[in-house]
């Protein structure tokens, strides 16, 4: 019998939000491919909105921005095989509607750490994750980092065709936080010279680091050519109208939009820490985190020499459909899902 014969499930992904970012993406993916193999798949939480944009139409989306209308949205899919749950309040939601829902649960771990970001919060999460009967890792990077075992699943994102990379344009795609180490890209791009070659950096996302980037622009003297998008909804355009992506963060648990630029093509120019020498690896091009000259000249190669940019793309494309394709990613969760069903009362906690 091959997994094709296999009954459908019934899966029920949870995330208690009300915005759209990379985890709700994550779960609009897994879920649209989940359900074009034929499972049964709900939704809890997220934009209601956006997930209703991002999620095929045969799929229901609950909003659920609070443990308590997670828990009850959770209660009332009596009928669901498997509960897969992301981030912490999502499993605090699933321990508080235990008594009636009764399904499995897996827990997908998206950052390289602990659960809970306080001390109150770790010592709950300690008892609500008990019920869990498997943690997924995302990436190697993950799972070195997060205590207890865990089964590691590389994330992935659907297959895209090959972008021209003919446009002058360096994308900055991620959120404007610290962790993310967007003025050290800006620092490359200054650096670089390009903005007076006629390229452009345009830098999508928002955070609170915005408005001391754009001091930092006018202070580097390139606002001419840097724009800022904030937050952008259709990031697959971008991406196939940019030439090179620019990721300066060092400590990314995996980079979905590092992924998302390999499956278009676009050449990738990374920090060398955190998940990236994972997904990037040797088809990228890698420098020493903060290290904006090393950055720079890499840009400078890239953008002027369209025949690179087209082989780095292709070979970053070819390693993303070979392991990290979303595709991939949900056979194996398949997989896991039925060892987890047919194993009810085994706990990895």
């Amino acid at each position: 019998m091959t997994l094709d014969d296999l009954p459908r499930l019934a899966v029920v992904h949870v995330v208690v939000t009300d915005v759209f970012a990379g985890v709700e993406r994550y779960v609009c993916q897994v879920g649209n491919a989940l359900s074009a193999r034929g499972h049964m798949v709900t939704t809890i939480g997220g934009d209601h909105e956006r997930m209703r944009v991002e999620l095929d139409s045969s799929i229901p989306n609950r909003p659920a921005n609070t443990l308590i209308q997670a828990a009850h949205a959770l209660i009332g899919e009596r009928g669901a095989d498997i509960v897969h749950l992301h981030m912490t309040s999502a499993e605090g939601a699933a321990w508080l509607a235990r008594p009636w829902q009764r399904a499995p649960l897996v827990a997908t771990r998206h950052f390289a750490r602990d659960r809970g970001s306080s001390a109150p919060a770790r010592l709950l999460a300690r008892i609500t994750s008990r019920s869990i009967s498997q943690d997924v890792a995302i990436s190697q990077y993950v799972v070195d980092r997060i205590s207890g075992p865990s089964v590691l699943i590389p994330s992935g994102v659907p297959d895209q065709l090959q972008a021209e990379l003919r446009s002058a344009t360096v994308l900055m795609l991620q959120r404007l936080e610290s962790e993310k180490a967007p003025d050290v890209g800006i620092r490359a791009w200054s650096a670089s010279g390009l903005g007076a070659d006629g390229w452009r950096l345009v830098i999508a996302g928002d955070g609170a680091m915005q408005p001391s980037l754009a001091a930092l622009v006018h202070d580097l003297g390139v606002t001419d050519s840097v724009t800022f998008l904030g937050h952008v909804t259709d990031t697959s355009s971008l991406l196939a109208g940019s030439s090179v992506l620019l990721a300066p963060g060092p400590e990314d648990s995996f980079g979905l939009s590092v992924v998302e630029a390999m499956a278009h093509g676009v050449p990738v120019v990374a920090a060398r820490g955190g998940a990236n020498l994972e997904t990037v690896g040797n088809d990228g091009v890698l420098f020493t985190p903060g290290d904006g000259a090393a950055a720079a000249e890499a840009l400078r190669r890239l953008c002027c020499d369209r025949s690179l940019r087209l082989r780095v793309g292709v070979g970053l494309r070819e390693r993303q459909q070979r392991m990290f394709s979303v595709g991939r990613h949900v056979e194996r969760l398949e997989v896991l899902y039925r060892q987890v069903i047919d194993e009810p009362g085994r706990h990895a906690h």
